[in-house]
């Protein structure tokens, strides 16, 4: 397992980075069993994660290289949700039963994506915001709510009954 440790003091190249990484499914976790894809050189064969080969790189590394293989890298354009797919690349929700096909935002596929990773488990709201919107956990705002009420028009039968995006104590889950 290679550990990557990156100090990013250009602005655009930081943002960059944290764009790049979700939309290639990859999630930067101290616990490598919380993540959908893994950095490491060399490839193990087993994995079914979306992995990064180092070895053809030169050394050091250039920034603008592990972008270039973040772009490229394979890793699952679809999730299933309930009796929903979600095409992740294009922002895409069909429902299985109605072959409706609806149009997400960023934020919803984020959203979507984050509750996917942590199905079943409650995720609080100070956790959201900060992994979603890299809000401070003290932020006041509403995003969240907004994000959740939209969502549930597009996934529930009767959103004033939620049965797939679900209240918890502390926050949101996905059934």
């Amino acid at each position: 397992m290679l550990k990557l440790g990156l100090r990013i003091n250009e602005l655009t190249l930081s943002d960059a980075f944290e764009e790049l990484l979700p939309q290639a499914g990859i999630c930067i976790k101290d616990d490598e069993n919380e993540c959908e894809g893994v950095l490491f050189t060399p490839p193990h064969g087993g994995s079914s994660l979306p992995s990064l080969d180092f070895t053809s790189l030169a050394r050091p590394l250039r920034f603008v290289d592990l972008l270039s293989l973040l772009e490229n890298l394979p890793y699952r354009q679809e999730i299933a949700l309930a009796h929903f797919s979600l095409d992740l690349r294009e922002k895409l929700l069909k429902n299985l039963k109605t072959q409706e096909v609806q149009c997400l935002t960023e934020k919803e596929v984020q959203l979507l994506r984050f509750f996917h990773q942590n199905k079943g488990r409650e995720l609080s709201k100070d956790k959201l915001l900060q992994e979603i919107w890299g809000y401070h956990p003290e932020a006041e705002t509403h995003t969240l709510e907004t994000h959740i009420y939209r969502l549930r028009q597009k996934l529930e039968e009767d959103p004033n009954t939620p049965q797939l995006l679900l209240n918890g104590k502390e926050g949101y889950w996905l059934r």
